[in-house]
Formats: C-alpha cells, structure tokens, sequence
C-alpha cells in the first residue's frame, strides 16, 4: 500500500514537472516516454551540509554523461529540501540498455564523486512504462 501510494505520488509530481517544463519550452521535446520503454527511479540521500552541491551534480553530471554516452533519454529530478533527497527518474528510449548505462565510466565517476556528500547508499528501482495518459 505505500509503495502504490509513493509510485502515486511520483507521476503526479512527474505531470507537474512534465506541465510546468512544457509550459516554458520553446521547441517540442525530442523524446517522450513511450508504452513498453523502460524507466529506472534512482533515489540519492545527501548529508544537509552537502545537498546544493550534489544536487547539481546529480543533474548536471548524469545528464552530461548520458549525452556523452549517446543514449537518448529522458529526466525528471525531483528534489525534498527536507529530507536531502534528489530522486531521479530516467526513461530509456526504445532500445537504449540500462546495463549499458550503468557500466559507463561517465556515470561511475560521477557515482564516486558523489560517495562523499551520501548519507545512505543510492537505491534503485527497474520498471516499464505500461501506459501513457495526458488530460487536459
């Protein structure tokens, strides 16, 4: 029941941001998730002292790696001020591979930079997009 409950909690947070970034974009997006790609919720917990650094290391230095890694993707970081956490959720297009993504370089470096600022171990959670819905 919480977990139905977070997963809730994630999409609608993920609309807002997806209604908010739409809002302000100039050109249409490159890519929108699809049924059947598959989306990986990665969870970083920072110390206080060290959550504005690592944040934007999070979301710079991941996006800058998967742009250099030449996967198509798209982000959502959600951040909790509150608890020092920034929650990644990234969606794979079609045959782009997570494994491959997660043995890149690019992303392991920024892994190790970010061990420092950590209060717990990042958490990850593999799923797939089942259906995408829009309302107006």
């Amino acid at each position: 029941m919480r977990r139905a409950i977070g997963i809730a909690l994630l999409t609608s947070a993920m609309v807002v941001l997806g209604a908010a970034s739409a809002s302000f974009a100039q050109d249409a997006p490159s890519y929108l998730p699809q049924e059947g790609d598959e989306v990986v919720i990665y969870t970083h917990k920072f110390n206080a002292e060290h959550f504005a650094e690592a944040t934007d290391i999070v979301v710079d230095e991941f996006t800058g790696a998967q742009a250099e890694l030449g996967q198509t993707r798209r982000n959502y970081f959600l951040v909790n001020p509150t608890t020092y956490e920034v929650v990644a959720v990234s969606f794979f297009e079609g045959d782009e591979s997570v494994d491959e993504w997660h043995g890149f370089m690019g992303r392991l470096e920024t892994l190790d930079k970010l061990e420092p600022l950590r209060s717990a171990p990042m958490t990850l959670e593999r799923y797939q997009v089942y259906r995408v819905t829009d309302t107006e």
